[in-house]
């Protein structure tokens, strides 16, 4: 029975006529997997640490990995952009090419990441107290407390991330695992060491953070810049240069700004928390932690989405790209099936892991329960638009996302969580009806076919 039910999903993925898709998925998809894993720990482990300090060291935290969280994902975001070039050139066999627009976009995104730095850290305590003033005296003290260092991690995280994406366009997750690896056990030495051994508390944790940053960007950096690695960053012509420049920008920035909005929303929701108490607070915090650690395999997926996608657009077969895309999001869609059980079974112990607060227990495990019934429709809200920016249709994402999050989300949680009294529980629900929305259209677009214009100029097979 099992075995038949093994070959009926292989038959739906499409792994049969996707068979050099799927040996490139199953070779880097366990050292994804891996790299998810310590992700979600290194998110969740101030959060684990804080739940021993007290409630308010979670929610100042907490509010401050909200922003954080917008100021990281902005930078990997804008990774995408040299990820795409480099898997392209990869694809197309054209590993001059590659090593050249992998310089092109360390030098960008190092310009951009430290002026987005410079500007968080002198403005950081009116950036808290303008989105939340509101909250207590004692979260508010928290918050910037941890955000006068992890306001200074922006420049590494693009290092780290635009240096990843460029050895998984060479088909290596290995080497980003391993970093990955040390990047977390260094998170959770130095938090223990900082917070708990030498009673920094959250000071101690966001020393731990910054630091273990710097150590990821370091070593991420070393293993591009060594001599064996296939796109080495190489130094080209001025001419060559801009060109490279203006193709990672048509990527770079759209998908910029659609997470600056997309992720920005979730600032404004932080705002409405701050007036809602500790309680609403932490239990977001809680939910945003846990279903982190469910979506692993989903978010597998769709981080090898881009390097897989782009290396078939490097060799300009519209056939294979469009049966490859559609293969990873019907493979995400089946994943998609187990986690959302998760979220339901496992709610409760799951939220308990990073609490010992009854009230926040039982609001972050409703929330979990809440999304739950939408953890299908991933495929079609994370999956596709990263295929889409593979050929460089990055603009229409920017668009959609941008406003599905103001509209859906921001107004949607103010109007049931703010004026209905729902509380965070909206949070949960709005993100989901938003992942649904997205789905839907993202669906209609790949099916059309105009994701393909940039790359083939026509819709027609």
């Amino acid at each position: 029975m099992i075995k038949k039910w093994r070959e009926a999903l292989l038959r739906y993925e499409g792994q049969a006529e996707n068979s050099a898709v799927a040996t490139d998925l199953k070779n880097m998809m366990p050292g994804m997997m891996v790299e998810q894993i310590a992700a979600v720990l290194l998110e969740n482990v101030n959060i684990f640490v804080m739940g021993f300090i007290s409630t308010a060291a979670i929610a100042g935290v907490g509010q401050i990995n909200t922003v954080n969280n917008v100021l990281m994902n902005l930078l990997q975001a804008f990774a995408i952009g040299g990820t795409v070039l480099v898997g392209q050139y990869a694809g197309a066999a054209k590993k001059k090419e590659a090593a050249g627009s992998a310089f092109s976009a360390l030098f960008l995104g190092g310009l951009v990441s430290l002026l987005v730095t410079a500007l968080v850290w002198l403005f950081r305590e009116n950036v808290v107290m303008l989105l939340f003033g509101q909250a207590e005296t004692d979260v508010i003290e928290n918050s910037l407390a941890y955000f006068k260092f992890t306001a200074l991690t922006p420049p590494l995280w693009f290092l780290y991330f635009q240096c990843c994406g460029f050895m998984r366009s060479a088909g290596d997750t290995r080497r980003p695992m391993y970093i990955s690896i040390v990047l977390n056990v260094s998170s959770m030495v130095l938090n223990l060491l900082f917070a708990l051994g030498m009673h920094l508390g959250v000071t101690g944790s966001a020393m731990a953070y910054l630091i273990s940053v710097g150590i990821a960007a370091v070593l991420s950096l070393g293993m591009v810049l060594r001599k064996d690695f296939a796109f080495c960053p190489t130094k080209t012509s001025g001419k060559t240069m801009g060109v490279n420049l203006r193709k990672i920008s048509g990527i770079a920035f759209p998908s910029s700004v659609e997470n600056l909005m997309f992720n920005g929303s979730r600032i404004v929701l932080q705002i409405f928390l701050a007036g809602m108490g500790k309680a609403m607070i932490s239990a977001n915090s809680v939910f945003n932690s846990v279903n982190g650690i469910f979506n692993v395999p989903v978010m597998a997926l769709y981080y090898l989405t881009i390097p897989v996608i782009s290396r078939c657009a490097g060799e300009h077969d519209r056939g294979k790209l469009v049966k490859a895309l559609r293969y990873i999001s019907r493979k995400t869609l089946v994943w998609s099936i187990p986690v959302a059980l998760a979220h339901i079974l496992l709610s409760v112990p799951g939220a308990y892991i990073f609490s010992r607060d009854p009230e926040v227990i039982r609001i972050g495990a409703g929330m979990l329960v809440i999304y739950a019934f939408f953890a299908l429709f991933q495929n079609g809200s994370f999956i596709l638009p990263n295929g889409f920016k593979s050929v460089g249709d990055a603009k229409f994402a920017m668009v959609l996302s941008s406003a599905t999050a103001w509209i859906i989300r921001v107004l949607g949680t103010w109007f049931l969580g703010v004026k209905l009294g729902f509380g965070a529980y909206a949070i949960a629900l709005t993100q989901g009806i938003d992942s649904a929305v997205r789905a839907c259209v993202y669906t209609i677009r790949y099916k059309r076919g105009t994701w393909l214009i940039t790359m083939f100029g026509n819709t027609k097979a």
